[in-house]
């Protein structure tokens, strides 16, 4: 009992806990905070309009009345989407379909294996594109392990061939619906747009990912004894760490069929939008035949896939119950007109910068905020309503504070202790944090470059 009693008392806050906290707090500084507020050309803030007006204090029964409508508004559609989504990825992933055909793709490429690892990073990214492969990548840290032990790396690359594809192309995505969609419906923005800087930058970013992991695999190669004296022997992959490692067995013609259909969805998802001018609920329907397509060819009955189907849902059920609790900070910081407030003085520093360097930031202000709110839809339901009329009065377009604030998210999602996904991996493959970020610190760097290199850029064009 004492050791448990121990354990819980050194158990960091959970995300639950802190946005609770948060709430608190915004709701007493709303007290303190002067009340003020800009002239708006439509949703726009004018520069140089702030004034102060008359104290708004709210009570506890206006900000839970006021919640309802604002969650509606804001995140009706995208509750949709992310229902219909998560279903539909509850059936694909009980049919294992996923880890069956990149086992065997391995078995087959045998001495060229080296290319599976660019193959996986690009594969996975584009499930990080559309926020499907974050909460769930835990699940594919034993196929991790797996292919480093095929290739002769360690437990560290497997980690990080399991993480870094998806959560790299969630970072930067044109097509994210938690962090970038999101946020260019609250900055009243056209859904889709400014997709091209974002996917160059993608692109840019998942190369320096797949070359750094192939750097990796050749050093353990080469060299095991370097990796021995820098992270632990103990942490070398041993033969029979994985059961079932190395089987194979031929992918039967319903099991390519489900994958066909899977990712053939998937990319008409990433394609629809911007081509076809399709919406974010028109997309999310046309998966809803595509889950019962695939629960089909598993040879579930229709209870059997509709139990599937409501499994895969729940996991999405936390990311809208905490956007649910993020709105009520957007209620209290918009009602009580201390908003603006909170923008005039966070842009007094800003204002006497480039709109290139206000621009980089907000990126690590966001970066640093996604410790405290480690949720890509949160922080963005939390920050955007702040970063959008932030960047009207610095000089910086609304659309780079969307970037911003998807890059920042993104970016310290893989060093945050906070990040359940990131923390659950690890203990999994037995590595710690300290090795991690070892491991992480280069890679990482290269894509900081690159986004801050990106941000010069689309300032610079008007982005």
């Amino acid at each position: 009992m004492g050791e448990t009693q121990a354990k819980k008392k050194k158990a960091p806050l959970s995300m639950w806990k802190v946005i609770l906290i948060v709430i608190a707090v915004v709701y007493v500084m709303s007290f303190i905070i002067p009340s003020g507020a800009y002239e708006r050309d439509g949703k726009m803030a004018i520069p140089g309009t702030y004034q102060i007006i008359d104290k708004i204090y709210l009570n506890p029964a206006q900000v839970i009345l006021a919640v309802g409508d604002l969650v509606y508004s804001t995140f009706g559609k995208l509750f949709v989407t992310l229902i219909i989504m998560g279903g539909m990825m509850g059936i694909v992933n009980s049919t294992g379909v996923l880890d069956r055909a990149l086992s065997n793709l391995i078995h087959r490429l045998k001495d060229k294996a080296l290319i599976i690892i660019p193959i996986y990073i690009f594969a996975t990214a584009l499930l990080g594109c559309v926020g499907s492969m974050i909460s769930t990548v835990v699940l594919f840290i034993p196929l991790g392990i797996t292919i480093a032990k095929q290739l002769k790396a360690d437990r560290i690359f497997a980690v990080g061939l399991v993480i870094l594809g998806s959560f790299t192309g969630f970072m930067t995505s044109p097509i994210n619906p938690l962090t970038g969609l999101l946020g260019q419906e609250i900055a009243g923005l056209a859904p889709y747009s400014g997709s091209g800087l974002r996917t160059i930058v993608t692109i840019l970013n998942l190369t320096v990912v797949s070359a750094y992991l192939i750097f990796w695999v050749k050093r353990c190669q080469k060299n095991p004894e370097i990796y021995a004296k820098n992270f632990g022997g103990e942490n070398m992959v041993e033969e029979g760490d994985v059961p079932g490692a190395g089987e194979y067995r031929p992918m039967t013609v319903r099991e390519i069929a489900i994958l066909v259909i899977f990712f053939g969805a998937f990319i008409f998802f990433a394609a629809g939008g911007p081509t076809l001018g399709l919406g974010m609920t028109q997309l999310g329907s046309i998966m809803l035949p595509v889950a019962f397509i695939e629960g089909f060819l598993a040879h579930y009955d229709i209870d059997e896939t509709m139990r599937r189907f409501v499994k895969g849902t729940q996991d999405m059920c936390g990311v809208m119950v905490f956007m649910v609790l993020a709105s009520v900070m957007s209620v209290i910081l918009n009602n009580s007109g201390i908003l603006d407030t909170i923008v005039y003085y966070i842009s007094v520093p800003l204002n006497h910068m480039s709109s290139a360097f206000a621009a980089i930031g907000m990126f690590i202000a966001n970066g640093l905020i996604n410790f405290v709110i480690n949720s890509g839809s949160g922080q963005t339901a939390v920050m955007m309503p702040i970063m959008a009329p932030l960047s009207d009065v610095v000089g910086v377009t609304r659309q780079m504070a969307v970037l911003t604030l998807q890059y920042g998210d993104g970016f310290t999602n893989l060093f945050a202790p906070t990040s359940v996904n990131l923390m659950a991996c690890l203990a999994m493959a037995k590595v710690d944090l300290k090795q991690w970020y070892k491991f992480l610190i280069p890679c990482y760097g290269m894509l900081f470059v690159i986004m801050i290199a990106s941000i010069f850029v689309g300032t610079a064009i008007g982005f």
